[in-house]
């Protein structure tokens, strides 16, 4: 089992590239980024940023092309995404009364450009 660059480096890559573009476009949208890969409660979260009283606890996806049937974010990783977030919001009392939002954004690359698309809200519940 050798490191092999030629697998492993383009993909680690491409997930970093795409949470920083992630990052970028939350910071445009007002967002003050607060975290990047903050790790606690089982979990980690790519990126932790707040507006207007709403803590988002980011989940970024990097996809090298569309996929219509956006990517699916199964019920253990949401329940993960979520206890992470409430941790990190234990750990951080200065926003104890935010609103806590998990959200999921998609990243997809689009020649020199990224592709953002964000989906608000995604609580693990047992819809």
């Amino acid at each position: 089992m050798g490191m092999h660059a030629g697998h492993t480096y383009p993909d680690h890559a491409l997930g970093t590239a795409g949470e920083d573009a992630a990052a970028r476009w939350l910071m445009r949208r007002g967002w003050r980024v607060l975290a990047r890969r903050w790790r606690g409660g089982g979990g980690e979260i790519d990126i932790v940023a707040e507006r207007r009283g709403i803590v988002a606890a980011c989940e970024v996806k990097t996809r090298t092309r569309t996929d219509p049937h956006a990517p699916p974010v199964g019920y253990a990783q949401r329940t993960r995404i979520t206890r992470a977030a409430l941790a990190w919001q234990a750990r951080n009392p200065a926003f104890a009364q935010h609103v806590l939002r998990p959200d999921l954004i998609v990243v997809v690359p689009r020649g020199p450009l990224w592709h953002i698309t964000r989906i608000e809200d995604i609580t693990a519940d047992d819809a």
